[in-house]
C-alpha cells in the first residue's frame, strides 16, 4: 500500500460535503447555524467546545437527533454521579488545599486527577441545561484547586509523577473555567486567582516536559503549556520556564507549538530516552519512543501485542490532538496538517498505524475506545477519514458515545460528534495570544 494512502484519501472539513444518502442538513430538518457560530458576547475562548456550540448540541438532542441525544444523556448521567436525576453538587473527591504530592501514581491527587473529567462534565452540563448550580460547583472546585501548591517541588525529572499528572489533568480544569466564563458569579478576581495558580504552580512543570521529553510526557506538556499561555493571554502575567527564563504568554504559546512540531518530526535536543534516535513519528506512522514501551520495540512495523506499546502510542497522541485542536481554534492547522516531505511527522499516519497498518493491515490492533475514544472523535471531525469513522461506528446502531478517559481528552462525542448527514463546518476561532 503506498504510504500516502495509509487510511483513505481525505479532505479536511473545509472541503467536506454532506454526501451520505445525498442529503443536506436542511433536507433532513437539522437546525444549523453558520459554521463557526458562537454565543453572542461570550467570554469563552474555546478549547474543545464553546457555549455556542453546546447550545446547538442541546437543541438537537432535544429533538432526538443522534449522536447528540445519546451524548447529552451520557454526560449528564456522569456529571450527576451516575444518576439520571440532577445532582450538581455531586463531588466524591473531598476538598483540597496546600502542598501536594503524587506518590508515583497517576490520578493523584484524586481531586485533580479523578476530578478532571467530572469538573469538565459539570461545566458542559451547565451550558447544556443553563442550570447555574453546576457552574457554582465548578467555581468552588476551581478556587479550591487554586489554593494548592508544590506538586513535587523543584524536581524536574521523570521521577516526579506530578509533572505528568498536572500536564494530563489541568487541561480539563482550564476547559471548565472557560466554559463558565459567562457565569455571573465567576468574577474577574476568581479568574485571576486561577490564572495565578496556573502561572506559578503548573506552568514550569508542564514546560519542562514540553522542552525535554520526546514521549507522551512531552506531548501532554506541550499541549498544557500552550493552553496555559492561551488562558493567560489577557492577564498581563509573565510566565517563567523551568530554567527560570521569563516568557510572555505569546512567547510561551509559540514555543509550545514549536516543541510539539519538533517532537512529531524528530529532534536531537529532547531526551529520546528509549530508542536514542531523533525519529518522532515515522513515515509509516509508528512512534519508536512508545513502541519501545512494550514488546514491539523501536523498529516494530506494527503493534506486536496489546501491551504498553499500544496504550502509550494512544496516550502520546492525546497530547498531540489536544494541542492540534487548540491551534485549530486559533486559525492554525499546522499540527493537524503537519507532514515532512518524506512523510514523517503526520498525526493522521500515526492514528492509522493502529487502525489500518500500512505495513500489514492484518496486524492492525484497532483502538482502545474505552480509554481514548475522544482522540478519534477529534480526528474524525477534522480528517473525515472513513477508517476512523468505521472504528467509531459512524452511521451504525453501535456508534461510540464518548465518556471520560484516563488522561486528557474526554467526552469527544458531545464536543465533536455530528450526524452522518451533517457538515458541522469549522469551529469558532479567536486570535492566538
Amino acid at each position: 500500500m503506498p504510504l500516502n494512502r495509509i487510511c483513505v484519501a481525505h479532505k479536511p472539513f473545509e472541503l467536506f460535503v454532506a454526501a451520505v444518502l445525498l442529503l443536506s442538513p436542511a433536507s433532513v430538518g437539522l437546525s444549523m447555524r453558520a459554521p463557526g457560530a458562537t454565543a453572542v458576547g461570550s467570554k469563552s475562548r474555546g478549547y474543545v467546545t464553546t457555549p455556542g456550540e453546546l447550545e446547538r448540541v442541546a437543541e438537537k438532542a432535544s429533538r432526538g437527533i443522534e449522536p447528540y441525544q445519546a451524548a447529552v444523556a451520557s454526560i449528564e448521567y456522569f456529571a450527576n454521579g451516575n444518576s439520571s436525576a440532577p445532582n450538581p453538587s455531586y463531588w466524591p473527591y473531598g476538598t483540597i488545599s496546600g502542598p501536594q504530592q503524587c506518590d508515583h501514581h497517576t490520578l493523584q491527587p484524586p481531586f485533580l486527577g479523578k476530578g478532571a473529567p467530572l469538573i469538565e462534565a459539570k461545566a458542559i452540563v451547565y451550558n447544556l441545561t443553563v442550570d447555574s448550580r453546576y457552574a457554582a460547583e465548578v467555581r468552588q472546585r476551581l478556587l479550591e484547586l487554586s489554593s494548592t501548591s508544590d506538586y513535587g517541588g523543584d524536581r524536574y525529572s521523570g521521577g516526579n509523577q506530578c509533572i505528568l499528572n498536572l500536564s494530563w489533568y489541568v487541561p480539563s480544569w482550564i476547559i471548565a473555567a472557560d466554559l463558565i466564563a459567562d457565569y455571573p458569579e465567576w468574577t474577574a478576581s476568581d479568574k485571576r486567582t486561577f490564572q495565578t495558580w496556573l502561572a506559578n504552580v503548573v506552568f514550569k512543570k508542564a514546560n519542562w516536559a514540553s522542552e525535554v521529553r520526546s514521549n507522551n510526557w512531552g506531548t501532554a506538556g506541550s499541549a498544557t503549556s500552550a493552553m496555559i499561555a492561551d488562558y493567560l493571554a489577557d492577564s498581563g502575567m509573565p510566565l517563567t520556564d523551568s530554567r527560570g527564563a521569563p516568557l510572555t504568554p505569546t512567547e510561551a504559546y509559540e514555543k509550545a507549538k514549536r516543541r510539539q512540531l519538533d517532537r512529531m518530526g524528530g529532534n536531537s535536543y529532547m531526551d529520546n530516552y528509549n530508542c536514542h534516535e531523533p525519529v518522532g513519528i515515522r513515515r509509516d506512522g509508528g512512534i519508536p519512543e512508545e513502541l519501545a514501551r512494550g514488546s514491539s520495540g523501536c523498529d516494530a512495523k506494527w503493534i506486536v501485542d496489546r501491551d504498553k506499546s499500544w496504550t502509550y502510542t494512544m496516550t502520546y497522541l492525546q497530547g498531540v490532538v489536544m494541542q492540534a485542536e487548540l491551534l485549530l481554534r486559533r486559525s492554525d492547522k499546522s499540527i493537524y496538517e503537519n507532514m515532512a516531505p518524506g512523510g514523517a511527522g503526520s498525526l493522521l499516519r500515526a492514528i492509522c498505524f493502529l487502525l489500518k497498518n500500512p505495513n500489514d493491515p492484518s496486524k492492525s490492533p484497532a483502538w482502545k475506545l474505552s480509554n481514548d475514544g475522544a482522540t478519534l472523535e477529534f480526528a474524525y471531525r477534522y480528517y473525515r477519514d472513513s477508517v476512523i469513522g468505521e472504528e467509531l461506528g459512524i452511521g451504525t446502531g453501535v456508534r461510540y458515545i464518548g465518556g471520560p478517559s484516563g488522561q486528557m481528552l474526554h467526552f469527544g462525542t458531545i464536543t465533536h460528534g455530528f450526524a452522518p448527514t451533517e457538515n458541522p463546518g469549522p469551529p469558532p476561532t479567536v486570535q492566538a495570544p
